[in-house]
């Protein structure tokens, strides 16, 4: 299980307000290896709402031999100001364990599944300052083609670089997900992390910027089951 929480706020000339947190938790029971993950941002300024974003995925792994395995998901997401009113996946795949020794775990995926969607065109309110008229698309289901990439590298007994890349590609859009971030330990369950996530959508309604990018500094609690394989 693994936690992150941020939390930052600025009043003076500007007040502004942002919070984050980011929820990883695996099980496993015999072959099978179970993954959920949640995720929300909260961002304001002058008490005008500037980012929201929820979201969760949920991932079930099956060892189909050694380092091979079979996978079946789903995940969603809601972002206020991304130009979709929501985005959700269904697929299934197989995964290989590529590296996986004490400091260095490197392991790749793809599959396919239903991408469905639902575009939002926002438009800025000229009389109100940071408001948007929003006009909502049809929801749309389409055929698309998954991949992810996780990394993980211990330079010491505290410190730890972790990196992914996941892909969605399906006719309605493309969406490309990558993360970075470096973990310091400050004792045995709290580690200080710093990361930065961008995420690309190719196809995206006018007036909405088609990347946007994150930075965080968190607080980590972990805990660890010795028996249990890698995220």
């Amino acid at each position: 299980m693994r936690a992150l929480a941020g939390y930052a706020r600025t009043s003076g000339t500007s007040d502004t307000t942002s919070a984050n947190f980011v929820f990883r938790a695996a099980h496993t029971v015999d072959a099978w290896k179970f993954l959920f993950g949640a995720q929300g941002l909260y961002g304001s300024t002058q008490n005008v709402t500037s980012a929201q974003d929820v979201g969760a995925e949920f991932q079930a792994n099956y060892t189909i031999s050694g380092d091979l395995y079979w996978f079946g998901g789903v995940n969603y997401d809601a972002n206020k100001f991304s130009g979709f009113v929501y985005q959700e996946m269904i697929n299934t795949g197989v995964g290989y364990q590529i590296i996986n020794d004490a400091d260095t775990k490197l392991s790749a995926q793809g599959g396919i599944g239903d991408q469905r969607l639902q575009a939002e065109q926002l438009i800025a309110d000229p009389n109100v300052p940071g408001h948007f008229f929003r006009i909502q698309g049809a929801s749309t289901s389409n055929i698309a083609a998954t991949g992810a990439i996780s990394f993980e590298h211990a330079f010491n007994p505290s410190t730890k670089f972790i990196a992914s890349l996941g892909v969605v590609s399906s006719s309605a859009d493309t969406v490309t997900t990558f993360g970075a971030g470096l973990q310091v330990k400050m004792n045995s369950r709290f580690a200080l992390a710093a990361a930065y996530q961008v995420v690309n959508n190719s196809k995206v309604p006018a007036g909405v910027s088609r990347s946007n990018g994150l930075t965080t500094l968190n607080l980590v609690y972990e805990l660890k089951n010795p028996k249990l394989a890698p995220q």
